[in-house]
Formats: C-alpha cells, sequence, structure tokens
C-alpha cells in the first residue's frame, strides 16, 4: 500500500547519489535503480513527481529557498466539475499544515455550466509555512457523504510567486478523473502579509454560487488526519469510515 512512497524516497536518493556519490558507489546506485524497478511503484501522483523535483532542484541549486512568509487569500477553481446530476458541485476546502488542519471553508454551492470559476477567499489571509496538503470535497445533497474533488501538495520553500497556478494534470486523482473538465485549473493567490489584497474585487463570485458557513456538520468537521500517524485515510467510497492499520505491525 505504501509502495508509492517508497518510490518517492528511492527517486530521491538517486538524484541525491547522481549528484553527489563517487564512482566508487556506482554499484549502489545500479542496485537501488533495480530495487526501484523490482519492488516500488512508479511515483504516480503528481504531489509524489512535485516533490522529486523539489529535492533534485534544492540539490542542483536550480531552486532557491523561500524563506519569506507566505499568506494565502484566494483559492480559484478554473472549470467547474460535475458531480451533480444536473452539472456543477459543492465544494468546500480542507488545509493542512504539517498534517495538522488549520482551515476549513464553508460549503459552495456551484450551478452553471463546467465554464464557471469560484473563488474561495480567505480573510485575513492564512499563514501557511512548511508541507501544505489542501483537499477540496464535494458534499453529496442529502446524503452523509464526501467526495474528493481535487488533491494537491506543495512545500512553502519552493514558492517564489504571489501566484500559482495547478492545471489538471498536476493535482492528484484529478488527473485522471473525467468529471474534471481538461481545461479546468486551480489558482492560488498569496501575499507577504495577512492584509486584504486591494483590487481583487473581480474575483467576487457570481449570483450562481451560495455558501453555506455552517461548518458543524460531522462531514465538514471530520478529519481525515486525524489518526494520522495509525495511517487512517480516507475510504474510497468518501464516507465517513477509516481504514486504519496497525504501522508497528
Amino acid at each position: 500500500g505504501n509502495r508509492g512512497r517508497t518510490g518517492v524516497v528511492v527517486a530521491a536518493y538517486m538524484h541525491y547519489s547522481n549528484i553527489s556519490a563517487s564512482a566508487d558507489q556506482a554499484l549502489d546506485r545500479f542496485a537501488m535503480r533495480r530495487f526501484y524497478e523490482d519492488k516500488a511503484l512508479p511515483v504516480g501522483q503528481p504531489s509524489q513527481k512535485r516533490y522529486v523535483r523539489y529535492f533534485s532542484g534544492l540539490l542542483s541549486g536550480h531552486i532557491k529557498i523561500n524563506n519569506k512568509p507566505l499568506f494565502l487569500h484566494h483559492v480559484i477553481m478554473h472549470g467547474i466539475p460535475n458531480f451533480e446530476s444536473k452539472g456543477g458541485c459543492r465544494p468546500f476546502l480542507k488545509i493542512y499544515q504539517a498534517m495538522q488542519p488549520v482551515y476549513t471553508s464553508g460549503i459552495y454551492n456551484v450551478q452553471g455550466d463546467s465554464h464557471t470559476s469560484i473563488c474561495i477567499t480567505i480573510e485575513p489571509g492564512l499563514l501557511l509555512k512548511g508541507d501544505i496538503l489542501l483537499k477540496c470535497y464535494h458534499k453529496r445533497f442529502r446524503s452523509p457523504i464526501r467526495d474528493v474533488v481535487f488533491r494537491v501538495q506543495f512545500h512553502t520553500c519552493a514558492i517564489h510567486d504571489l501566484g500559482v497556478v495547478f492545471g489538471k494534470n498536476e493535482l492528484d486523482q484529478t488527473f485522471k478523473d473525467e468529471r474534471f473538465p481538461e481545461y479546468g485549473k486551480v489558482e492560488f493567490v498569496f501575499s507577504f502579509g495577512p492584509e486584504k489584497i486591494k483590487g481583487m474585487g473581480h474575483l467576487e463570485n457570481g449570483p450562481q454560487v451560495s455558501v453555506d458557513y455552517n461548518t458543524q456538520d460531522p462531514l465538514i468537521r471530520w478529519d481525515s488526519y486525524e489518526n494520522f500517524n495509525r495511517g487512517c485515510e480516507d475510504t474510497g467510497d468518501g464516507g465517513l469510515q477509516s481504514s486504519c492499520r496497525n504501522m508497528n505491525r
């Protein structure tokens, strides 16, 4: 179940050894490559590939570490996925920092065609530092089930632009989900301070978008990483269940 994660570690080590290892360690690199090909799954999720690129870029000097604080103000979904029978979806966001929940949005009810955009605004800006995981869920209508719309993970040390865009092929799970439009993308708007960014009135949602700020619903509050050290994850059906494994066995 964790062979994909093992693949990330092995791929990162191979980048490291290619840069820093001596000629005498060529056989070790060959053995590691054989292990990667035989035992580990290929690095498949976009975020896994992103972190391998981070590691390689930091080693080679192509990526400079960003030490400035980053405040997230807007998450814009360009292109609405089709999760409802009549089109549209009911998305909400959960943001984790170092696997700890730091933000939960209201539930947005989006009606309209797939060319619609939706903006989730966070004011004052949310300070983010380190490993960040953002998950967008769809809350099914009158049902205690949520579905993952997209998931993306990044590290703030590698973010140098105040506007960052992830295309469909850069979003975990979404890159192969037909319900998400091919031209769809997710945009993040940052600043260096928590104050509201001026001149962003054009991002306001239109009348086709309504918001339910009742986040007391257990489905919204439920945190799939509250038992992360015991290996709990969302189940495939999106329900309020978890498949926990004892990692010490």
